[in-house]
Formats: C-alpha cells, sequence, structure tokens
C-alpha cells in the first residue's frame, strides 16, 4: 500500500505490517500436524529458539506472551510480587494495567525532563519512599536506554527491574544499555501489529534463564509451580499469558526480513532528524542515534501543548492523524497513587507529538509525505 491508497481515507502515524498468509502459513504445519495450537506448541517452541538465538546473551531465555501486558504481569507474579510496584508516569497506560493485572498497585514516579526516563536517583528515592519491591522501567517509544545504574540500584536493593521495552525488538540488545549480568533484571516487548515486529498480537520476554521455570508457570495459571503439583515455591497463581500457535507462525516469517524492514524504518527516521535539524522551530528530538532504535514512530516534543492541539487539527484537515502518545500522563490519572506532582512527566505527555515512520514506503514517497508533515508544523507555530 502505498500513500495514495491510505490518503483516500486518512494516513495513521502508525499502521500494521504483517506478512502475507502464504508467507507464514507452512510455518504452522507441526502445530496442524500435532493438533496442537496453544500451551508452548511446537511452532512456539521453533519461534522462542530462533528469538533466542538473534537476540539472547548465552544466559538468557525467549519466552513469548499473548500481549506486552500480558507478559509484564507474568513477570510480577513469577517473582511473587505483591504491593506496591513503582511505574513511570510517561508510558503507555498497558504499564500500569499490567501491574494491576498482577494484583499490585502502582506507584507513579517522575522522569527526566528530557529523555522521559525514570532516572536512577529516581529511581532510588520511588523505593526509599515506597513500600515497592519491583519497579516496571519504560524506554520510551523503543529508543534503547542506559540501565545500568537502574540495575546496580535494583540489585543493592534486593528490588526486581523489569524493562518494558515495548517497540524495541528489531535492533541487536547491547551492552552500552545494560549488562544482563544481574538475575533481577527482565526485558518484555510488544509484538502487537503496529510495532516494528508486529505479529498480530503478542510479546517477548527475554530473562535470566533461571526464571523460565517460573514465568511459564505464571503465563499457565501457575499450574506447574503450585495447582498441579502442590509445590510450595511461587507462583501460587497465574493468568492465561500464553502465545498461540498462529501468532508464533507469523512471528517465524517476520523473523525472514526483520533486519530489512529495521534497516528502512532507520532511513526514513534519519530522513526525519536531518529535516527537524534544519526547521526554525522550538522543537525537541529524542534522540538523533538512528541505531538505537527500531522507530515504530518518530517523536518530537513541541514548544506547548497549545501547538500539539494546533498541529493535530490541522493535521487531519490534510488526512493526516498525527498522534500524541503516551498521553495523558499517569501523573493526571485517577485512582493511582504517585510520589510527588510528576511534573516532567506531565509536561512530556502534554507536549510530545509522533510522526509516521515505515518501511514499505517508497523513497520519493517518504520524502514527500515528510515535507507535507513539515508544513503542518510549520502552520501550527504560525
Amino acid at each position: 500500500m502505498q500513500i495514495k491508497d491510505e490518503l483516500k481515507e486518512v494516513f495513521r502515524v502508525v499502521a500494521s505490517e504483517i506478512p502475507d498468509p502464504k508467507d507464514w502459513i507452512h510455518y504452522l504445519k507441526p502445530s496442524i500436524d500435532k493438533n496442537w495450537y496453544t500451551n508452548f506448541g511446537p511452532v512456539n517452541e521453533d519461534f522462542e529458539e530462533r528469538i533466542k538465538n538473534k537476540y539472547c546473551e548465552k544466559n538468557e531465555v525467549a519466552i513469548t506472551a499473548s500481549s506486552a501486558t500480558s507478559a509484564l504481569s507474568a513477570c510480577l507474579i513469577s517473582e511473587g510480587i505483591s504491593g506496591e510496584v513503582l511505574c513511570p508516569g510517561f508510558t503507555f497506560q498497558a504499564t500500569a494495567s499490567s501491574i494491576l493485572g498482577a494484583n499490585c498497585n502502582p506507584i507513579i514516579i517522575d522522569v527526566d525532563k528530557n529523555s522521559g526516563v525514570v532516572s536512577p536517583q529516581i529511581l532510588k528515592e520511588g523505593f526509599l519512599n515506597s513500600k515497592a519491591k519491583a519497579a516496571i522501567l519504560l524506554a520510551p517509544y523503543g529508543i534503547s536506554v542506559d540501565f545500568h545504574e537502574h540495575e546496580k540500584i535494583c540489585h543493592e536493593m534486593e528490588k526486581i527491574l523489569i524493562i518494558d521495552n515495548a517497540a524495541g525488538l528489531g535492533i541487536k540488545r547491547e551492552s552500552k544499555f545494560f549488562s544482563g549480568s544481574y538475575e533481577n533484571v527482565i526485558e518484555v516487548f510488544s509484538l502487537h501489529a503496529t510495532k516494528p515486529f508486529g505479529i498480530g498480537e503478542g510479546g517477548l520476554i527475554i530473562a535470566p534463564s533461571s526464571k523460565e521455570f517460573s514465568i511459564r508457570s505464571a503465563m499457565n495459571f501457575g499450574l506447574q509451580t503450585h495447582a498441579n503439583t502442590g509445590s510450595t515455591s511461587s507462583p501460587f497463581w497465574g493468568i492465561n499469558g500464553k502465545m498461540s500457535e498462529f501468532h508464533a507462525a507469523i512471528g517465524l516469517a517476520v523473523l525472514e526480513t526483520i533486519d530489512k524492514r529495521i534497516f528502512q524504518r532507520q532511513e526514513m527516521a534519519k530522513k526525519w532528524i536531518d529535516s527537524l535539524i534544519n526547521i526554525d522551530l522550538n522543537l525537541n528530538i529524542f534522540t538523533h542515534e538512528i541505531d538505537n532504535s527500531p522507530w515504530q514512530i518518530f517523536p518530537i516534543v513541541l514548544e506547548s501543548e497549545k501547538i500539539v492541539e494546533k498541529v493535530l487539527k490541522i493535521a487531519l484537515k490534510n488526512k493526516y492523524e498525527l498522534r500524541r502518545y503516551y498521553y495523558p500522563s499517569l501523573g493526571n490519572c485517577h485512582g493511582m497513587k504517585s510520589i510527588g506532582m510528576c511534573e516532567n512527566s506531565n509536561n512530556l505527555s502534554a507536549r510530545v507529538l509522533t510522526l509516521p515512520v515505515r518501511s514499505w514506503i517508497k523513497k520519493n514517497d517518504q520524502e514527500n509525505l515528510i515535507t507535507s508533515i513539515m508544513d503542518i508544523l510549520k502552520e501550527g507555530y504560525g
């Protein structure tokens, strides 16, 4: 599909990129042959193994899930976490939903005013000012974050660190972002249709190998560790968080072309950066490091919420759906306790605007798209 086709209606900021059935249906054959379509079946096992070979360190395991939300919940359940869990104010609502889904209570903490990431200092203060035994921290928009200090703090304070990197699967996981040497660190990705590694719906957990048994149990009603065995080990209960064989088959097809897909997305992100740094408007770019993200979308921070709202209206009038992302701030959501006013989270949430990134748009069409949206931004600031 090219731009002219999408513009018959509205060009949306995110779009699904799912392989054609002919490209994945053959991967489903082992499941069909065994009449096994869920519960960590043969196709899922193959998908996990290939993901492990591509993205995991030698001491890590890849575990699929029905969604990133269920994956985050399962990580908390598997660790026997109850009560308070730290959660950034600047994140998608699903992060808090996963905490609630694990029968825990989100405690909202603020983020750095520029990066949108919970700083090591804020994380430590959050633990000191709460009863939380775990924190879910966001890598905003799938942009890689240096979590070394966060790992160290959680290790020293004996806390669990779960990294919500929903939009980040597709690039190499490198030691410059986190060491991976601690047993208390787990990373979760989304495989939702609109993510760079989209399979329709799904999630992925990359965790220390020692945690595989308890995480799988948490995603299967606690059967392995408790309900069927009478074991006294955690978890004592669980959810239905397993990935279907159909989605695993789609995932195997995505793996075939993911490197090309990410390269093309990174090329378009670079075009956004080149265009935005040459525009005389008061706005900020989250990162100039192209290789640090698979680029689901391209986020920018505008001068004010008023300008964001104006740009959105102008864009929609021209049949472009731009989007606010991580809005509203969880610091402004009712029913959740926060530490402090979460002013940075609220401010960023009000001023962020996300721009479209695609892997399948031809270069000339990309340039036309970027030019059109740049004109919309200029009009919004006018």
